[in-house]
This record gives structure tokens, sequence and C-alpha cells, in this order.
């Protein structure tokens, strides 16, 4: 009930990653091989049709789920069900979000846009061409289908100019995201115990980045 803005969807994960996030909150789904017990389609549609009428859709997230090829598949076979899908992504696979959307198999796009450009390598533990990124962003903005931009806001890997430059970047989107960074399990275990800012803070910050881009605060330390 709190994956889909407005929706009720089972979560989908897909194993692997091509980011090394240090505060992934999932790690052991980045390396594909420690994806654990994998699930058979024949027994995921079961599940799907026993909450035909009861839920909406399908959130595919992960891990990124653009590594996968046969990804369009998938989104088909939720489809003949009768339900809907949403992406998670990272960004870094535009072909196949465009391959994605030009065969209408996707109804909602959330993009993890995880910093500025200058800050990218270290918050994604990798090297990578910015125009694959800015390229996503601007295939979801021309898509004419909901979506949301988000971003964890990490201490250290995230600040507000940081943010600014997502806002700017983003500007004309249906929302803009800040997730509420928590301690916990993390791929790097130096941020397991990190503090994330406070939530007045982030509050303020949305405020301010609602000038390019209408923007809230998902996950408050404070609320329940």
């Amino acid at each position: 009930m709190l994956d889909w803005p407005g929706k009720i969807c089972a979560v989908l994960f897909t194993g692997g990653c091509n980011f090394r996030c240090p505060y992934c909150h999932n790690p052991e789904l980045v390396q594909a091989g420690n994806a654990g017990d994998i699930l058979a389609w024949e027994d995921f549609r079961d599940h799907l049709r026993q909450r035909t009428g009861w839920i909406d859709g399908v959130s595919i997230t992960g891990g990124e789920p653009t590594l996968h090829t046969d990804l369009h598949l998938l989104c088909e076979r939720i489809r003949d069900l009768g339900m809907m899908v949403k992406l998670d992504t990272n960004g870094s696979h535009p072909h196949m979000l465009r391959e994605l959307l030009s065969r209408g198999l996707l109804d909602f796009v959330a993009m993890d846009v995880k910093t500025s450009p200058t800050n990218y390598w270290r918050a994604t533990g990798r090297r990578l061409d910015m125009s694959i990124i800015e390229e996503s962003i601007d295939t979801i903005l021309g898509s004419g289908i909901e979506h949301e931009f988000r971003c964890t806001v990490v201490p250290g890997l995230v600040n507000l100019a940081d943010l600014e430059w997502i806002a700017r970047r983003v500007a004309g989107s249906r929302g803009l995201i800040l997730q509420q960074f928590k301690p916990g399990k993390t791929l790097d275990p130096a941020y397991s115990d990190k503090k994330g800012y406070a939530d007045e803070m982030l509050r303020e910050w949305a405020d301010a980045l609602s000038l390019w881009s209408p923007t809230t605060v998902r996950g408050l330390v404070g609320v329940s």
C-alpha cells in the first residue's frame, strides 16, 4: 500500500544491480548470484490471480530490473492478467526504458536520481557517463505517463546544492521525492549507523526545491 501512490500492488524484486550504492538497504540483491530463492513465473502468476480485484498491479523493483533483457516479457505477462505495471529504475539503461514505454507496458515509472553529477560516482560506487542518466530523465519527462523522481538524502553524498541540481534537472516533472535516509542493513557497513538529516531540514529543503519541481518528503523519522 506504500510502494505505488494511490494503488495497492504486489512488489516483485529482481536480482542483480550495476550500481554499488554504499547505503543500499537490499545488499542481498546487488549480486545476481546472491538473490536467494528464485520465484517461478507460475507461482507468481497464481499469487496475482488469487488477488484479482483486490490489487491494482505489480511494482517491479530490485536490484535493477532493466538489467534483464526479457523484462518486457514479464511486463506483458502481468498486463495479460489485467494488471498495471510500475517500474523502479536507476536510469542506467535508457534504451530498455524507451522500449518498455514504446510498447505501452508501463503505467508508472519511479527513477532514483542519486545526487548531482559531481558526487554520482561516490553515491553509486561506479564511474558512469551522466548523459545516460539524463537521457533516462528526459525519456520519462517526455513519456506522458505517471512518474516520480526520487533521491535518498544521505549525508555526505547529498546536500542542498546536489538537490537543487536534481530539482532543476527534473523541472516540469510530476514530482520529486526526498527520501529520508535511515540506518540499518546497508551494503557498506559504514552506513549502517549513519544518521540522516533532521526531518525539519528536509521539509525546509522540499519547500525550497518546489520552486522548480513539486517536492515532498517520504520516510520521516518522526512519522510512524
